[in-house]
């Protein structure tokens, strides 16, 4: 690990960390500054909650929306991509025989909130099969095929969680398309990592989170609904008749300091080199992820064909990882071994879901297969 960088994100230095991309990490001088922001808010709690907060939330979410490159009148603060898929989902009308669509590949977080949704409607839940290494048309007709008229909403994913897989969401948004049909994209792993025109995919939602890749405090995500949708915020407070993206800028008393703290991670990220420096990490786990693979003797064909940037798969060898009840002990292994990476138990195949961030190094990856390799017994 490098191990200035670690110390600037203020990781422990004897682990192995190899999972970013599951809650991210603020770097320190970010912490520092979401920090300050509530030692500001405590010496004079009364002024800053009545009369500070609501221009500072605002002026935070201006300097979101133009990362993001949208229109920041359309770009409402959630703290999660959960929360706005909640938004969303409590926006939405259902009725007995609406469906909701979302793949296989999908977080299991939405997946039950679309489930609970979907239960109380009596409506259902429709699946979009693909394995893994699916092609484009692929990916594109199994959405195409779980789509009807009675869809109501399509739930795509940017990237996968389980997979690190990029999906076309623009050509999925377009198969799927249909009157009284919305489309809600899964970002949260894309801002800081891919460089996407959000307004230009076709969605009628997007919600990303910014905690991962972008670097800000952990709690900061936006929900961007295009111009004629909406969404309520899932708490009503004093701002819900302020328009759109300010009716989600203050729910009420809590602690503001991540939000107001985000335009220091995001100068943080480009402090760090921005898409350059994606494009190193880009460079950094394909190269670990081949290095893990030859360690464990497995090949790396049928993997995804468009991975994420910073997030590779690798295939365990045969016999591991057969049931998805063997995933948490298999971690609970590794990390007493001082190792935090992402087990993952997709269609009956075990995989490492590994990572790139600033502090890893090629060495973070031999160590990783060494330690794989002693679990197994394969000294």
């Amino acid at each position: 690990m490098d191990t200035p960088l670690l110390e600037a994100f203020g990781l422990d230095p004897d682990v192995l960390h190899l999972n970013h991309g599951a809650f991210g990490v603020a770097p320190v001088v970010v912490r520092r500054a979401a920090a300050a922001w509530r030692e500001r808010a405590e010496r004079n709690p009364h002024r800053f909650n009545r009369v500070e907060i609501g221009g500072l939330v605002a002026a935070a979410r201006e300097r979101a929306a133009g990362f993001l490159g949208v229109d920041a009148s359309r770009a409402a603060w959630v703290r999660n991509v959960s929360e706005g898929v909640s938004a969303v989902l409590g926006s939405l009308e259902l009725h007995p025989g609406d469906e909701l669509v979302i793949s296989t590949h999908g977080y299991g977080a939405v997946r039950k909130a679309l489930s609970h949704h979907a239960a109380r409607a009596g409506a259902r839940i429709v699946e979009a099969a693909y394995p893994v290494g699916a092609r484009d048309n692929v990916i594109v007709s199994a959405y195409a095929a779980a789509c009807s008229r009675r869809t109501r909403l399509v739930v795509i994913d940017r990237i996968t969680s389980p997979t690190a897989t990029v999906i076309p969401v623009a050509a999925v948004a377009a198969a799927a398309a249909g009157e009284g049909t919305l489309v809600l994209v899964d970002a949260a792993h894309a801002p800081g990592q891919l460089r996407d025109d959000i307004p230009a995919l076709g969605a009628d939602h997007w919600i990303g989170n910014l905690h991962k890749w972008a670097y800000t405090p952990r709690g900061s995500a936006i929900l961007w609904s295009r111009p004629g949708v909406c969404a309520m915020p899932t708490v009503l407070s004093w701002q819900l008749e302020d328009g759109y993206a300010a009716s989600f800028d203050y729910p009420g008393t809590w602690d503001y300091a991540g939000w107001l703290a985000v335009a220091d991670g995001l100068a943080y990220w480009e402090a760090l080199g921005g898409w350059d420096a994606v494009a190193r990490l880009a460079d950094l786990v394909a190269d670990g992820q081949k290095r893990v693979a030859e360690a464990l003797g497995v090949t790396l064909e049928r993997l995804p064909a468009t991975p994420a940037p910073a997030m590779r798969l690798v295939p365990l060898p045969g016999g591991v990882l057969t049931s998805t009840d063997q995933v948490d002990p298999f971690y609970e292994a590794l990390s007493r071994q001082r190792v935090e990476v992402a087990p993952v138990h997709f269609d009956g195949v075990g995989y490492l879901r590994i990572a790139a961030a600033p502090y890893n190094t090629p060495d973070d990856y031999d160590r990783l297969a060494g330690t794989v390799r002693e679990l197994l017994g394969r000294p």
